[in-house]
């Protein structure tokens, strides 16, 4: 009887000391979205250096609350590294400047080898390095939080000394090893890549090439008819393909083209666009 009463007791403490350690340890990569005058979404997500996930929705989103999720830790060093690279730690603490006062706050926080750094950045503040917002964004994308935010990030809406991206690209999971990254592309040659999931390089990178090469994807698809093809194309012929989102901005037109890789009503040209917009990427132009 004594023998069962000290196994359950150190079964207690052990369990004690786990819970313990598990509320004392602190998020290595954190990010808070903050209410603006309208609906934005309102949560936070955590991420500990194990692979646990902890998002925490307020306002504006699919799921309130806590939920939480894991992934690789192989996979959270990788972030780590890409902050770094990115050269987050050498950026400012704040990018708070308020020209337009009704735009929501993000803070993110990392901590890498003993160092820890937190960036406070007003949405409408155009002096924030334009990897950062690539970055918040990054956050989002790896731990998957439109599961419970209900939306993806937006990568028409993040503009590059005021000026929005002429071209994107997103390229989203399948059922196998499908790349998933996704491309901004600037009129002034600003290039910024963002890897997710099966690419070799995941992060960040802020990329420039030749304006032409960024605003002669954009006249092609004008003259190609982008602008007046469907908004979708989306039959599922097979079901384990990935989807393709691209956007153009072109003199006053705007589209955004949402195409399921296996559908064969797509034109030959949408896809000849997206490949164009990859090239811009690898080095290529044509």
């Amino acid at each position: 009887m004594k023998k069962h009463w000290i196994i359950s007791l150190l079964m207690v403490l052990l369990g004690g000391m786990m819970t313990v350690n598990g509320q004392d340890a602190e998020a290595v990569i954190t990010l808070e979205r903050t209410a603006c005058f309208g609906t934005c979404p309102v949560y936070s997500l955590s991420i500990w250096e194990d692979g646990t996930v902890r998002y925490n929705g307020s306002e504006y989103v699919t799921v309130t609350g806590e939920q939480t999720s894991e992934m690789d830790p192989e996979t959270v060093q990788h972030m780590l590294s890409a902050f770094v690279d990115a050269g987050y730690f050498q950026w400012e603490d704040a990018y708070d400047t308020q020209v337009v006062s009704d735009l929501p706050t993000i803070t993110t926080t990392v901590s890498d080898e003993g160092n820890t750094k937190t960036i406070m950045r007003y949405a409408g503040d155009t002096s924030a390095p334009l990897a950062l917002p690539f970055l918040e964004n990054w956050i989002d994308e790896m731990t998957n939080s439109a599961l419970w935010t209900g939306q993806q990030p937006d990568l028409t809406a993040v503009s590059n000394n005021g000026n929005s991206p002429l071209l994107t690209l997103r390229r989203d999971p399948c059922f196998g090893m499908c790349p998933v990254y996704t491309i901004a592309a600037y009129e002034d040659g600003t290039v910024v890549y963002t890897g997710i999931a099966h690419v070799e390089e995941v992060g960040v990178s802020v990329l420039t090439v030749e304006t032409a090469n960024v605003t002669s994807v954009a006249q092609q698809a004008d003259i190609l008819g982008y602008f007046g093809w469907q908004d979708a194309y989306d039959e599922r012929i097979m079901t384990d393909q990935a989807t393709v989102t691209t956007s153009i901005r072109w003199e006053d037109e705007f589209k955004q083209i949402v195409r399921y890789d296996g559908d064969p009503n797509a034109p030959i040209g949408l896809l000849r666009l997206e490949e164009r917009i990859d090239l811009l990427v690898t080095g290529s132009s044509g």
